[in-house]
């Protein structure tokens, strides 16, 4: 069963907020009296990570690396980046890669042939025509788009598991991880952070969140995640959902945009069409077990709709989903639909 929540909301704003109370009494995990906070600005976006645990702060300088190793890796706007290589090389000769992009590809075809081609990561030639993001943004001619679309398509993917190459069958194709390197970044990071010996903490890259262990309010007690009040001014919540050791990943129509000719346009593109994906749903945040998945489960679960996208993830174990409609409604999936607890007298949960 769907269940709406309502409230007279017009657009998500592209932030979850972390509710945070301090711990009053003793906690065996050697908490510090304030987190060690540190942001920066990578991903092309801004970078935060909050560690908890006392004398952890050396952990937060690891992290960081690892997040500008990847960046490197993976950004397409880095001429000298593994994709940006296999890119060049679309038509002509296979790529070999690291573990990561290898693995990272991967996962994107595996979601590819999920999705029936809703989550295409060969969508680059239809986004590089756009620019959404960029001060050159503008509306391609239809053209463009027609010859542009016929390049997208995974199915000329080609893998190579022994040496470990990604091969683009047709010139001109371009490979675009950004729907879903993001999360695996985000979770590298949260890896490292473990390995150095932290149990307590957060990472947002973006927008993309993995809080690891339970919250600073008790060893038992989950973080409080809140999602951002459209009315109200960063930080303020409409609504809190409990978790631990989890990541949530949101998407929207909110997030990279522009204006031509009066039309407001979004950098979530119909696979199809080649121009942004028309439904009633202004944002939504995907909840699951790592970011990557949630990452890619964020595209699809957007382009499904609110009506396919809930019956989608409630045949997912370990995922939930939280829809923000443009007719002023928030559906949950059945799992979590209990555990949103909406803190504004203005909202009214609804079966």
């Amino acid at each position: 069963m769907k269940h709406p929540l309502k409230k007279a909301l017009v657009f998500l704003l592209p932030l979850i907020a972390l509710t945070l109370v301090a711990c009053e009494e003793e906690d065996p995990r050697g908490l510090a009296e304030q987190p060690y906070e540190r942001t920066e600005f990578l991903l092309g976006t801004v970078a935060n990570i909050k560690v908890y645990n006392e004398g952890k702060e050396p952990a937060m300088d690891k992290a960081f690396e690892r997040v500008a190793d990847l960046d490197e890796r993976f950004a397409m706007q880095n001429p000298d980046s593994e994709i940006s290589e296999v890119n060049r090389q679309a038509g002509i000769s296979p790529v070999e890669v690291t573990d990561e992009v290898f693995y990272v590809m991967e996962k994107a075809l595996a979601y590819a042939e999920e999705s029936n081609g809703s989550f295409d990561p060969t969508i680059g030639v239809v986004t590089s025509l756009w620019n959404i993001g960029q001060e050159n943004a503008a509306v391609p001619e239809q053209e463009e788009l027609d010859a542009a679309l016929e390049l997208v398509d995974y199915n000329l993917i080609e893998l190579d598991e022994e040496n470990q190459t990604i091969f683009l069958q047709e010139e001109g194709m371009i490979l675009d991880l950004g729907a879903i390197a993001k999360g695996y970044i985000t979770d590298e990071a949260a890896r490292v952070l473990v390995e150095e010996g932290v149990n307590t903490a957060i990472v947002d890259l973006g927008g993309d969140i993995v809080v690891v262990g339970n919250s600073t309010r008790g060893v038992d007690q989950p973080w409080n995640v809140g999602i951002q009040n459209p009315y109200g001014g960063r930080g303020e919540i409409l609504g809190l959902v409990p978790i631990s050791d989890k990541a949530i990943v949101t998407s929207g129509i909110y997030e990279r945009t522009f204006e031509e000719d009066g039309e407001h346009y979004h950098h979530l593109m119909d696979t199809e069409t080649g121009f942004p994906i028309i439904n009633n749903i202004s944002g939504l945040s995907i909840i699951a077990d790592n970011a990557t998945d949630a990452d890619a489960l964020a595209n699809i679960a957007f382009s499904l709709g609110v009506e396919d996208g809930l019956d989608y993830i409630n045949n997912l174990d370990g995922v939930d989903v939280i829809y923000i409609t443009n007719d002023s409604k928030v559906y949950a999936s059945d799992n979590i639909v209990e555990d949103v607890n909406i803190s504004d007298d203005d909202f009214e949960k609804v079966d």
